[in-house]
């Protein structure tokens, strides 16, 4: 090995150690960053300011690689490594800048289980990584890996949607911090209500970042799965007006909504809180569709607006023709019946369909071809 090998392996370590002190004296450190600096300023590289962490980027490949070749010598015949206090500190400067290295996750995973590693800290640990990449799949999967070994009573699931939240708003299109809340979600089932507000919050801010949109039907659809309602809510607005701008004979009372969308329900036969789901998940839909035209009307067209105002569209329409194509309300009947509902029997669906179809012909082949609309006679 020459000098300037030695020297600098020399000045990598110095800087890991720098790390790991901070990590180790401050536990709430909340952030790290690579810093843009173009050369060596005789000082540390380390900069830790009011919990935050910072590398300097002239060092950071060389405390990368220097971390990578201690790590992989650690490892002995066989797939076994040598697990000691200092591989820890080596594992969290490599993560920290590269956080896709599925082996080093892996090596925790191993020292978790040897109870080497304290779960909190490894549960902030993954933060700190999210919050230099947002984007990091490993970071989120060893996240969810994590949870078993908590009790149910020390879990609080808020605190996931925080970092999920983050994560989205520092990174639009990230499917991998959606796809972690949509897990989240469904093991906390109480958090359903908020998400409604906080996933509003997210796309007034970000108005074309169609991740939130899909989640946001993923959050109706889990709430039409479970059968949630809001056992408070008496009046269904939103589905009021949804449906008046549709007929002109118009609705007003929760008992004319049920008789306007589901004409042939019988009301003896039917789960009461299917029902009420129904209606509540409809109202939802309805808020939905009214959402994206005021978006329209303030921002001008944007395709995430139209995507989702047809998945709420479809949302309602799907759901009306399987309440009136059941015998019992909460039994699904198959995609081959609904394809062959009978839209006269539904005056309401009748009066949308007409309306749909005056939206152009781009929108007439999508009602076609999902909500099943048949626009062949000129009269519709």
């Amino acid at each position: 090995m020459e000098i300037a090998d030695i020297e600098n392996d020399v000045l990598c370590e110095k800087i890991i150690n720098d790390i790991n002190a901070v990590l180790t004296r401050d536990p709430d450190v909340t952030s790290f960053e690579i810093i843009p600096t173009l050369s060596y300023q005789n000082k540390s590289p380390v900069i830790h300011v009011e919990h935050n962490l910072g590398l300097e980027s002239w060092c950071a490949k060389h405390v990368y690689d220097f971390s990578h070749k201690t790590i992989l010598a650690s490892k002995l015949s066989g797939s076994k490594y040598i697990y000691n206090d200092s591989l820890v500190k080596y594992l969290n400067c490599a993560l920290l800048i590269n956080p896709d290295v599925t082996t080093f996750w892996h090596i925790r995973r191993q020292l978790v289980e040897k109870n080497k590693l304290k779960i909190q800290k490894e549960f902030q640990f993954a933060a700190l990584v999210l919050t230099k990449k947002p984007k990091a799949s490993e970071a989120f999967a060893y996240r969810r890996w994590l949870y078993p070994f908590q009790s149910a009573e020390s879990i609080d699931w808020s605190i996931e949607i925080g970092i999920c939240d983050r994560c989205a708003d520092k990174s639009l299109s990230n499917y991998h911090a959606w796809s972690h809340r949509q897990w989240v979600l469904e093991r906390a089932s109480h958090l359903l209500r908020s998400e409604i507000l906080h996933t509003e919050k997210f796309i007034k801010k970000h108005i074309s970042d169609y991740s939130c949109y899909h989640y946001r039907q993923f959050v109706l659809q889990t709430i039409f799965d479970i059968c949630y309602y809001d056992k408070e809510q008496n009046e269904y607005n939103s589905l009021r007006d949804f449906i008046n701008f549709y007929l002109v004979d118009g609705v007003s009372s929760v008992g004319e909504i049920i008789q306007t969308l589901l004409p042939n329900i019988d009301l003896n036969a039917t789960n009461e809180d299917k029902l009420k789901c129904f209606l509540y998940c409809c109202n939802f839909a309805a808020y939905d569709i009214k959402f994206c035209d005021d978006l329209k009307n303030l921002f001008g067209f944007r395709e995430s607006f139209e995507n989702h105002r047809r998945a709420s569209l479809r949302f309602i329409v799907e759901n009306c023709m399987r309440f009136n194509s059941s015998v019992e309300c909460y039994q699904q009947p198959p995609v081959s019946k609904l394809s062959k509902f009978d839209y006269s029997s539904n005056a309401f669906l009748m009066a949308l369909k007409k309306s749909e179809g005056m939206l152009g012909e781009q929108h007439r082949k999508w009602c076609s071809l999902f909500l099943n609309f048949d626009y062949s006679d000129n009269s519709d």
